[in-house]
C-alpha cells in the first residue's frame, strides 16, 4: 500500500469520535423533542378540560321555605332568678341577625324548662327549627296555638350561652329570590 492511500489509525478514531458525538448529540435532541411534545400534549389537555368544565356555582338555588335569621321574630324570656338573662341573650340573638320582640321574664306560669325552650305556632315552626340550631344541647321546643309565626324562647337555669350561628362553609349562600316579571 501507499502512504496516501492508507489511513493513519489516530485519523480513523478521530472520525469515529466525531460520528459518535453526532449520533450521541442527535439522540439527546430527539429525546428533548419528544419530552417537550409529550409535556405540551398534557398541558393542552389540561387547558382543554379546563375550558370544557362549566364554572363552579357561586350560590344555592333559592328556597323559599329556607329560612334566615334575618326572617326570624324571637321573643326572649328569661325563666329563671337569675337577673338580665334575657337581655343578654337577646343581644347575641341580635348579632346573630334574628330580630328580636319582646324581652321579658316568662309569661307562663309553665314549669322552666332545664335549658331553654323554643315556643311556636303552626307557621312558626321553620323559625322554631332554625332557632334551635342556636341553642344549646338539651334543648327542647313546644307547639302552642299561637296564629303567627312569631318564636318565643324561654331560657332555664342550665342555660350558659348560645351557640354561635354559621353557615356551613361547604354550603354556598342562596341566591336572590328570583323575579317575578
Amino acid at each position: 500500500m501507499s502512504e496516501y492511500t492508507s489511513e493513519s489509525p489516530a485519523s480513523v478514531e478521530a472520525r469515529r469520535r466525531r460520528r459518535r458525538s453526532v449520533v450521541v448529540i442527535g439522540v439527546v435532541l430527539l429525546a428533548l423533542f419528544f419530552a417537550f411534545w409529550y409535556g405540551l400534549s398534557y398541558y393542552r389537555a389540561d387547558e382543554n378540560a379546563r375550558a370544557s368544565k362549566p364554572p363552579p356555582p357561586t350560590c344555592r338555588p333559592y328556597d323559599a321555605a329556607a329560612r334566615t335569621p334575618e326572617q326570624v321574630t324571637v321573643n326572649v324570656f328569661n325563666a329563671t332568678t337569675r337577673s338580665g338573662l334575657a337581655g343578654k341573650t337577646a343581644v347575641q340573638l341580635r348579632q346573630d341577625g334574628f330580630l328580636i320582640g319582646l324581652v321579658a321574664n316568662d309569661p307562663t306560669k309553665r314549669r322552666p324548662p332545664k335549658v331553654a325552650e323554643v315556643r311556636y305556632g303552626p307557621t312558626g315552626k321553620p323559625d322554631a327549627q332554625l332557632l334551635l340550631k342556636v341553642l344549646p344541647k338539651g334543648s327542647t321546643s313546644t307547639m302552642d296555638t299561637r296564629k303567627d309565626a312569631t318564636v318565643d324562647v324561654a331560657l332555664g337555669a342550665g342555660f350558659k350561652a348560645l351557640v354561635p350561628y354559621v353557615v356551613a362553609s361547604d354550603q354556598l349562600p342562596m341566591c336572590p329570590q328570583p323575579s317575578s316579571s
